[in-house]
């Protein structure tokens, strides 16, 4: 374990939104009371469980500083009213099927007691793929983009902190995303000019169970995706839809198509449309939106 002086250890408010996921849950829970941080502020926040969830977490209530279990509108939802309850310096979510890292809590806190002036920490996360054999790889923070392009998938929110007056509004998610409300969590605090820091540090395990949201949203996400992109780039009209609507509908006719001159066809339009887009928007956004897009679509 980590070592340093406890007295000045800020507070970390942790927030684990949960529906139905026994099957992880209590991992996910030892995952956080392992850490043994003195000083930590532990939420859950249940949607009313019915599959022996409740007894879980009632098993670890007396080191929960907070939790309910009863129906609400989704994990956003959800992940507001831990926010609300948080009294912490440094907050933070762990949905119920990923884990913390060993010490992670300990490394979190000396970051931001090393920089005052950070207002957000951005940390690697090891991709555990349960539905591939328990595969796993360790993926950084995205070098430099997460702060040019903040609706990318840059940033891993499992372990990514931050400072709750860096928030600056009175709830923590748009309520109206169920799929990337992380990514408009990220486009606030860079439109309010926070100071991001990047750390080197696994914080976290995401867990690929092959039922997580990110995985079977598909074209929920993209359309989520095209959502966020046209508020955080107003400049760029009907980019996104424009790839949505027509060249992701041609890159997958020629995938599917058994025609030679058909998937030829297909072929030729989609990079033909891709092109013309190249020359009237800006490189960058029009090659991370294909490849979400596309990423989405076909996973």
């Amino acid at each position: 374990m980590l070592q340093g002086p406890t007295s000045e250890l800020p507070r970390i408010s942790l927030i684990t939104p949960s529906f139905n996921q026994a099957a992880y849950l209590e991992e996910t829970i030892r995952s956080v009371l392992l850490q043994r941080y003195p000083n930590l502020e532990y939420i859950i926040v249940d949607g009313g469980s019915d599959d022996g969830s409740v007894d879980i977490i009632r098993k670890y209530a007396p080191w929960i500083t907070w939790w309910v279990s009863e129906p609400d509108n989704g994990q956003s939802e959800a992940i507001n009213r831990g926010f609300r309850r948080s009294t912490g310096e440094i907050v933070g979510w762990l949905c119920s099927d990923d884990l913390l890292r060993p010490d992670a809590l300990w490394r979190v806190a000396f970051e931001f007691l090393r920089d005052p002036q950070a207002d957000v920490l951005a940390g690697a996360c090891r991709l555990q793929y349960d539905c591939d054999g328990g595969r796993m790889l360790d993926s950084p923070v995205a070098a430099s983009e997460w702060e040019s392009h903040p609706y990318s998938d840059g940033i891993w929110q499992p372990s990514c902190f931050f400072r709750k007056s860096a928030v600056a509004r009175d709830y923590l998610v748009d309520e109206g995303l169920h799929y990337c409300m992380d990514r408009e969590l990220w486009c606030h605090f860079v439109q309010q000019q926070r100071v991001w820091r990047r750390s080197e540090e696994v914080l976290s395990h995401y867990r690929y169970t092959g039922s997580n949201k990110s995985v079977v949203g598909n074209t929920a996400i993209v359309d989520e995706l095209v959502l966020l992109f046209n508020r955080q780039v107003p400049a760029c009209v009907f980019l996104a839809e424009i790839l949505r609507d027509i060249w992701l509908p041609l890159v997958l006719r020629g995938m599917k198509t058994d025609s030679g001159p058909k998937r030829m066809a297909s072929s030729v339009g989609a990079r033909a449309l891709a092109f013309g887009l190249l020359i009237l928007y800006p490189r960058q956004h029009v090659r991370y939106l294909q490849r979400e897009i596309y990423a989405y679509s076909v996973w």
